[in-house]
């Protein structure tokens, strides 16, 4: 097989210089930036589902509020999975090889990763998302929410899963929007423009109006439009395709002149959100909500980094490639008291489709090349026998909808004695077809379905997945906090859940493809039923698995002073079993993770100084790991077990009435106790041996934030500086395939701002990736790594850009 070279970086400044091992010694947090000159105030938050302090909170926990996510000028998960250094994120593995867009980004919390998520019929996530009380975590990635008009964005590290539940295993984020307010009218809206690596623009156009409606109700109306530069080319070039047995009469040279674009990656997103507040009296609420949004996205965020496409941020791709993400997500909230019992009902309702296309090129080509030359792409011929370019691409049609209502009720929080007690009920349907290859000109006996006129809906499909997935999950939980003394308080948290998951319908070669090939491991030929399934000609899956189990958390805090709070934690999160596309890999159950943790909370030098943080020690039993399997299936195994012990902190400092500093760290170590073999290699050699680090996670991430505010004649001016680091980490548990795809190398971020205000209206300056950092983010093949190892991809970060905001309020 051909090596592949790692392409040599731009010049990255301050990126490789010892102002990145500087926030390392910094220790801080961006929970930040706002507040009056002379105390750092308040962080409200409601982590533990009711309203409190911040520091009051016994959970490790990162929120930026609304004034951060201003100042940070936070608008996508990217933006603030940055400046969150307990969160990893990677692209979903179906969301196309070098996709990286928006929409199907996958998260992780404390190390807690295997790689190789993201899949239809792969694990749930182990990290929850919610927006307000809406669970919006999908299988193949999270929902991507701009951020506009949000009361904050809180991330709770560490199992949740007694008061959050399934998926958030590992940590929860939670998106907070703003609320409508009775109270008086308020508006605003901004205006953004930049220009992004010296070549292409982009610009945002945000707004929202609160409308009271008599005293005792208001609407809230929001909406954005952003329109995200592209900076990587797919460039012009061929490919060739030799005949079978290196016969030259019958190669094939691919040319993609017809699809060959500078700033290939453009990305468009729309919505808006509408939120009523209804009070009834004095003791209720009633507030539904709707959100839309759409997204457009074009090309792909990854840069080859084979030899096969010269210069950096490019490709060369054969096909279009597109993903357009339409959602739109209602939600009623009703709130009150009953006695002196405080009661909530969420109910909510999310629909989301996906259509994609993504390049498969490389596929056919690197099964020619490690296996016998010009085979795979032989195998496609039209009705005269003659081959056909085999360049082929796969699509993905996903339709997603999640169904959740939830009931909590609690006792008055300020009696000695306080409890909550939650119901549950969320169903989720995910109904994919994905068909793969799409040969034009395929012959008649090749395709599926052949045999009856019409009923193939993808003329030239190779393979299928045609399936629908039903995830449901039902709970009761509940948690009792006791005041021991006037210092010290218990805890006890449970959750008893009973989750169910069923697949069925059909996945594999067509009949005709089978015959011809000769593979008959799946598709028409393992069939059970020849009644039509969707677009599929017959269904061989129809599983089902159902569990049932428990989880707890023990808390036992102490605050010496009012300022000061420490505090002990043993808590459990789970993640729900699944069912493997494949019938004959097996099913999957849940997997559990068990945390053992002490936290500080502290605030110094009269409210100027709040140092936060925690040590822990995770233990992450019989994980679930995805894989590449018998015929280069996906699926899903309990593999053996992995501790992650490691520290966490925030520091936010303000050092003079103007100077605010605020940075966060998190340090992680992480290992296989037991060795890693579903398969084992060939010399016996286990996949991963005991001690193997678990990939994804850097052992160290942090971040610096400083800003400083003066006088400027007539205006108010600051100068901000935001400073990121990330150290570099393995990209996948299979240490084989780490080799071959190497290590995803560290990064560092720098972004700057300057900024004047007077009265209602501001305009701020601004430079993101100062450094332009090019390093990786991420690495990824269209195939399994042991064949298309040869032709990595790494996704980038947006390259250096320069802005200007306009931002006004009434």
């Amino acid at each position: 097989m051909q090596t592949f070279r790692t392409k040599s970086c731009r010049p990255l400044g301050l990126s490789r210089t010892p102002v990145a091992a500087a926030v390392m010694l910094a220790l801080a947090s961006p929970a930040l930036l706002a507040q009056d000159t002379t105390t750092l105030g308040e962080v409200i938050v409601t982590a533990q589902k009711r309203t409190e302090n911040l520091q009051d909170v016994p959970i490790s926990m990162e929120a930026l509020n609304t004034e951060a996510l201003e100042k940070l000028n936070v608008q996508s998960f990217s933006d603030y999975v940055r400046m969150l250094p307990t969160v990893t994120s990677a692209p979903s593995v179906g969301g196309g090889a070098a996709a990286g867009g928006g929409g199907f980004n996958l998260v992780y919390m404390r190390g807690i990763a295997t790689g190789g998520d993201g899949q239809a019929t792969t694990s749930q996530p182990s990290v929850g998302m919610y927006l307000d009380e809406q669970p919006i975590t999908t299988v193949q990635g999270s929902l991507e929410i701009h951020l506009y008009d949000i009361a904050r964005v809180e991330a709770l590290a560490g199992p949740q899963g007694t008061l959050y539940g399934a998926s958030s295993q590992a940590g929860t984020i939670r998106i907070i929007t703003n609320k409508p307010d009775p109270s008086g009218f308020d508006a605003g809206y901004s205006l953004e423009g930049s220009f992004v690596d010296s070549d292409d623009t982009g610009y945002v156009a945000e707004g929202f109006v609160n409308l009271p409606i008599g005293e005792q109700a208001a609407i809230r109306l929001v909406g954005w439009y952003a329109s995200e530069a592209g900076w990587i080319d797919n460039i012009q070039g061929t490919r060739l395709y030799p005949g079978v047995l290196d016969d030259p009469t019958d190669d094939i040279v691919a040319d993609n002149s017809e699809f060959a674009k500078d700033n290939y990656n453009t990305l468009d997103t729309y919505g808006a959100r509408a939120a009523l507040r209804v009070n009834l009296g004095d003791n209720w609420t009633v507030m539904p909500q709707l959100q839309i949004q759409s997204t457009d996205q074009k090309g792909v965020w990854g840069d080859d980094l084979s030899d096969f496409t010269p210069g950096n941020d490019a490709v060369t791709h054969f096909v279009p490639e597109y993903s357009y993400d339409d959602w739109y997500q209602a939600g009623l909230t009703i709130e009150g008291r009953i006695g002196n019992l405080d009661v909530l009902y969420s109910g909510n309702y999310l629909e989301r489709e996906v259509d994609a296309s993504w390049d498969y090129a490389d596929y056919a080509y690197w099964y020619d090349t490690a296996y016998t030359t010009g085979y795979f792409a032989g195998l496609f011929v039209d009705n005269d026998g003659n081959r056909l370019n085999p360049v082929a691409k796969y699509v993905n049609n996903d339709e997603y909808e999640k169904t959740s209502h939830e009931l909590r009720i609690s006792t008055p929080q300020d009696r000695r004695v306080r409890g909550l007690l939650g119901f549950f009920w969320q169903k989720q349907f995910h109904d994919f077809v994905q068909p793969f290859g799409l040969i034009e000109g395929l012959a008649d006996v090749m395709l599926m379905n052949s045999d009856e006129p019409g009923g193939n809906q993808y003329p030239g499909i190779v393979y299928l997945n045609d399936m629908e997935r039903t995830d449901r999950d039902q709970a009761i939980f509940g948690e009792i906090s006791f005041d021991l003394t006037d210092q010290f308080e218990l805890t006890l948290g449970a959750r008893y859940f009973e989750p169910e998951v069923s697949v069925k319908g059909f996945f594999g070669f067509g009949q005709g493809f089978t015959d011809i090939a000769g593979w008959s491991g799946n598709g028409e030929a393992n069939c059970f039923t020849q009644e039509d399934f969707g677009s599929a000609p017959c269904q061989n899956v129809d599983k089902r698995i159902k569990e049932s189990d428990h989880i707890g958390r023990v808390n036992l805090s102490w605050r010496p002073t009012d300022a000061t709070m420490y505090y002990a934690t043993w808590s459990e999160g789970y993640r729900p079993g699944g069912i493997n596309r494949n019938p004959f890999a097996g099913d999957y159950t849940s997997d559990f993770l068990t945390n053992y943790e002490l936290g500080w909370k502290t605030r110094l030098l009269g409210d100027r100084l709040q140092f936060n943080g925690a040590a822990f020690f995770e233990d992450w039993e019989d994980f679930q790991v995805a894989f590449q399997g018998a015929n280069g299936i996906t699926q899903v195994q309990n593999g053996p077990t992995a501790e992650v012990q490691g520290v966490e902190a925030q520091l936010d400092w303000l050092a003079t009435d103007r100077l605010r500093l605020a940075a966060g760290l998190a340090y992680y170590d992480t290992e296989l106790q037991d060795e890693y073999c579903p398969g084992c290699n060939d010399d016996g050699s286990p996949w991963a041996p005991a001690g193997t680090e678990l990939p994804i996670t850097a052992d160290f991430k942090g971040n610096l934030v400083a800003r400083y505010e003066m006088p400027m004649g007539a205006f108010e001016s600051h100068f901000q500086g935001a400073l990121t680091y990330e150290g570099g980490r393995t990209s996948d548990l299979n240490v084989a395939d780490a080799a071959v795809r190497g290590d995803m190398p560290s990064n560092t971020f720098l972004d700057l701002s300057f900024g004047v205000r007077k009265d209602t209206y501001a305009i701020e300056l601004f430079l993101k990736n100062a450094t332009d950092e090019d390093a990786p983010l991420y690495l990824i093949s269209q195939c399994a790594t042991g064949t298309c190892g040869s032709q990595i991809y790494g996704l980038r970060a947006r390259p250096r850009t320069i802005g200007i905001k306009f931002t006004q309020e009434f």
